[in-house]
Order: C-alpha cells, then structure tokens, then sequence
C-alpha cells in the first residue's frame, strides 16, 4: 500500500545510529540518505522507510500520540533481535515480543517507543 513513511527526528546522528543498528536485525539496508542532509532511508525498494530532521527548524518533532508504525520481519528470531537491539540502544519498552492471540494466533510483535518517542511495532507472522 505504502511507497515509503518517514517521520521526523530531533537528531539525525543519534538517530541514524539507532536505526542502523536495529533495521539490521531485520535485514534491511541503508538504501540511500545523508546525514549532513539530514535525511536516512532503510528497507526495501519498493516499500522503505525514511527518518529525517523537520524541513521547518522553528517547530519541534513530536511523536504523534496514538498512532504508530509497523515494520515487517520475517521470522521471529528477528523480532527478538529488533526488539534487544532497541533496548540496548536506549529505546523504552512497549511490549516484549510474544504471540498477540488479540491480534491474531500467528502475530508475533513487539513494540519500543524510539529516542524521539515514536511507537514502533515489529511483526512476524509465525
């Protein structure tokens, strides 16, 4: 459905480093951003992700409350990795990965709130 998301970001070096290091988790690479430009994409081609610094400085970045972003995986393993990798680089718990029976009996998330305080989900189907 979606050719790309991005959201802003207070501070595209912190940033970039916490993205880097969980998108890797799933398996997606930086495709193409730069930081001094103060803009980063991951994920696949057809369907990637975008971080970037507001184009407006004179507002601040806020994380939008009550909506949040979901980001495929492919295997469960991956969403154990995501969601350690994210806590370890500073990333506060929403819920720890496990089967989401509300959901679904093949749901398998968890979710973090970012270092902007953005709600990230990541899904596999198990």
């Amino acid at each position: 459905m979606f050719a790309h998301v991005s959201i802003g970001v207070k501070d595209i070096r912190r940033s970039v480093a916490f993205y880097e290091g969980v998108m890797e988790r799933l398996g997606y690479e930086r495709l193409f951003g730069d930081v001094e430009e103060k803009f980063m994409a991951y994920g696949p081609e057809d369907s990637f992700f975008i971080i970037n610094e507001p184009l407006d400085t004179t507002k601040d970045v806020l994380a939008c409350n009550g909506s949040h972003l979901c980001i495929k995986a492919q295997t469960k393993e991956q969403v154990d990795g995501f969601y350690a990798e994210a806590l370890r680089l500073g990333a506060k718990d929403s819920g720890a990965p496990g089967i989401r029976e509300h959901y679904s009996d093949d749901y398998y998330a968890a979710f973090i709130f970012d270092p902007d305080g953005h709600k990230i989900e990541v899904l596999a189907r198990v």
